[in-house]
């Protein structure tokens, strides 16, 4: 049918809206709702904490699309969520090395098959975002594609979005099936024992870069060895300074029949003046970098309240009473809500900021990746981020009592306050 959800969860207007927020149904032109996914077969995408954020749905007979993804809402984001993710971190203790296949499908053929370290990106080619999550468990990643042009294509894109993310430890390998075959039909054919030689059997990115730029040149002529290294040239200026761009430089060097020494002083140095180029820094720019990299108080308690609103449920708002702030206001406002509604979840949070501007960008914070082992405890975090604010409010009051007292501006209880701070 063309509204089983909308006729069973969407009986009032706000369920409605709450059906649109999530990309379940559809408003027509005429106002109208009908249901997104008919007739498929749901796969539900979870995050990293395993909360369902969105589906993925294959169509059950003929029709088009073939498959169809939850659309981009504040929970969902295609870039940086991978279907199976979650899943090989509950199979595995340790994972040794993720496989990034293309389709879900993929990924439960592979596990039914006993391969339960494969994942999939959602209609979308890999993101720095993927990337950033896949490394963060492991040190080995392979993508695996199909043999054909277009899998080849693919491939490329992903190793041109991997480059800033290489460094020594980090292996990442390229697998490419026979035409005509993906990872579903593949296992099934050949088995686990099969699927698991074609990945020891995969291309080293370096390999596959170098073996990539020499299919588009004749190296037995001097213009097509200078094209290759100009061809070269932006992509390792990409790779951050460090023993593995050293060893791929000695590579591309022997390629072209020149030492290391002369490729890199015919290719600039390559980082010289691009984008990523490693520049000194000073001491100065460096705290600058640093402050600009880590979140403020403020944001990290947000975030760590719409993940685990029931760890807001203790805390002493009198401490933040008179820090002032950007943010704490929202903040003040979040802790009120899930002390007054202990049962509220994340996706209520949301929608309870979702018309409002100061929540906003909530969406975001709810999906930023926080630690999901035991030791963990977001209670305890809460408390020390409310500490820390509660701490920089007094210093904060401190110097603007100074300041005016230095003005000679102090009332007599200005100055009992500023004696019992100091």
């Amino acid at each position: 049918g063309w509204s089983n959800i909308l006729d069973k969860y969407g009986k009032s207007d706000e369920a409605i809206d709450r059906l649109l927020a999530t990309g379940v149904i559809i408003r027509k032109d005429d106002g109208r709702h009908y249901d997104r996914f008919r007739d498929r077969l749901m796969f539900p995408i979870r995050d990293a904490r395993g909360r369902c954020i969105g589906f993925g749905g294959r169509i059950l007979g003929d029709g088009e699309p073939k498959y169809l993804n939850s659309p981009e809402t504040v929970l969902f984001h295609k870039g940086r969520e991978l279907y199976g993710l979650w899943e090989a971190r509950q199979a595995l203790r340790n994972i040794e090395q993720l496989v990034v296949v293309e389709g879900y499908m993929d990924v439960v053929a592979l596990a039914r098959n006993g391969i339960n370290f494969a994942v999939a990106t959602l209609g979308t080619a890999t993101t720095a975002e993927h990337l950033n999550r896949l490394f963060r468990l492991t040190e080995n990643v392979s993508f695996c594609f199909d043999g054909d042009r277009a899998g080849r294509k693919a491939a490329w894109r992903a190793l041109e979005t991997a480059l800033p993310h290489i460094r020594e430890g980090r292996q990442i390998r390229f697998v490419f099936l026979p035409d005509g075959q993906d990872p579903d039909s593949f296992v099934n054919e050949n088995g686990s024992k099969g699927f698991l030689k074609a990945l020891e059997e995969g291309i080293a990115l370096s390999d596959f870069l170098i073996a990539e730029l020499a299919s588009e040149v004749d190296l037995a002529t001097v213009d097509g060895k200078a094209r290759f290294a100009e061809l070269a040239k932006p992509l390792v200026a990409r790779i951050p300074t460090g023993v593995y761009r050293d060893l791929l430089m000695d590579s591309l060097a022997d390629t072209v029949g020149l030492t290391t020494e002369k490729l890199e002083r015919n290719m600039g140095k390559a980082n010289d003046g691009r984008p990523g180029a490693q520049r000194p820094r000073t001491a100065l720019g460096r705290r600058i970098e640093a402050s600009k990299a880590k979140p403020s108080v403020v944001r990290r308690a947000i975030t760590l309240l719409l993940n685990f609103p029931e760890a807001g449920a203790k805390l002493d708002l009198e401490k933040i009473a008179g820090v002032k702030r950007p943010g704490t206001d929202l903040l003040t406002a979040l802790i009120e809500t899930v002390q007054a509604e202990p049962n509220i979840t994340t996706a209520g949070l949301l929608e309870r900021w979702r018309h409002d501007e100061a929540g906003r960008h909530l969406g975001k914070l709810a999906a930023v990746e926080l630690p999901t082992d035991e030791d963990f405890d977001a209670a305890a975090e809460l408390q020390d981020c409310l500490q820390q604010l509660a701490v920089a409010g007094r210093r904060e009051r401190v110097d603007f009592l100074i300041e005016k007292q230095r003005l000679d501006a102090l009332s007599d209880a200005e100055k009992a306050e500023l004696r019992q701070l100091a």
